[in-house]
């Protein structure tokens, strides 16, 4: 489970962090007891290290969505699994039924895996819900010892809680969209409902968190606090490999 993977280190739990491997960089990683990054902008050499000083890795993988960006980029429209284009982020909403987009999302995985310990499970909310709850069997059943974390996936609940090991929850306390913020009140409750009902399944439960301000920062680190949940407070970027102070 996700609680015995931050065990692993004495420091902070877990870091999410797409950028370059800088020395500045592996040095904060190692700090953690689990890093979610972009694999493919690694040597092979600095995520062993960083695995044998007791940093568990989960390389990304975008399940919903495919992007127009990084080792994997593609342009909007070039593939038949390709659907509309999601606006905030540029990058493309699939048909998770497609062989073809199957085929492809296997393909990912196991590259990275070939330097990583498991796989951090983005955009599960974009696509159907039975097609992609499907996939994510197909990657557990394929990659069985891999670590799974979900990237939220309320939507794949009850059917999602025997397939991973633990959930990001996204924006549990503050966003980034339209602008830095503290969640309104809605928000609010809709985020404690949903870490409810995600613990209720014996799920293990971290957070991610967006601020530009230290104040913001703070106030999303206290909020977790309240909740018993721990959470990683960085930019809208995610190139802050220690997070914000």
């Amino acid at each position: 489970m996700l609680t015995a993977i931050s065990a692993l280190s004495p420091h902070l739990p877990l870091s999410v962090y797409y950028g370059l491997p800088t020395p500045q960089a592996l040095k904060a990683l190692g700090g953690f007891g689990t890093a979610v990054v972009q694999t493919t902008l690694y040597k092979p050499a600095q995520l062993k290290a960083l695995r044998a000083g007791g940093t568990r890795v989960l390389g990304y993988l975008s399940v919903g969505e495919d992007h127009p960006v990084g080792d994997y980029r593609c342009t909007p429209g070039c593939q038949t699994y390709h659907l509309e284009v999601n606006p905030q982020w540029g990058s493309v909403k699939v048909d998770a039924r497609n062989p073809a987009w199957w085929a492809e999302l296997l393909r990912r995985a196991d590259l990275e895996l070939q330097n990583a310990d498991g796989l951090m499970l983005d955009t599960l909310d974009s696509a159907g819900a039975e097609a992609t709850l499907a996939l994510v069997q197909t990657l557990r059943t394929a990659f069985p010892k891999a670590t799974l974390l979900a990237n939220r996936g309320f939507g794949l609940l009850p059917g999602l809680a025997r397939l991973v090991d633990g959930v990001l929850f996204e924006g549990f306390s503050t966003t980034h969209t339209p602008a830095y913020a503290v969640l309104d009140k809605g928000g609010r409750t809709y985020t404690a409902h949903w870490l409810k009902e995600l613990r209720a399944q014996g799920l293990s439960v971290c957070a991610l968190d967006y601020a530009n301000t230290p104040a913001l920062a703070r106030a999303a680190r206290e909020r977790a606090a309240q909740y018993n949940v721990q959470t990683f407070v960085t930019d809208r970027a995610l190139s802050l490999p220690g997070g914000l102070p």
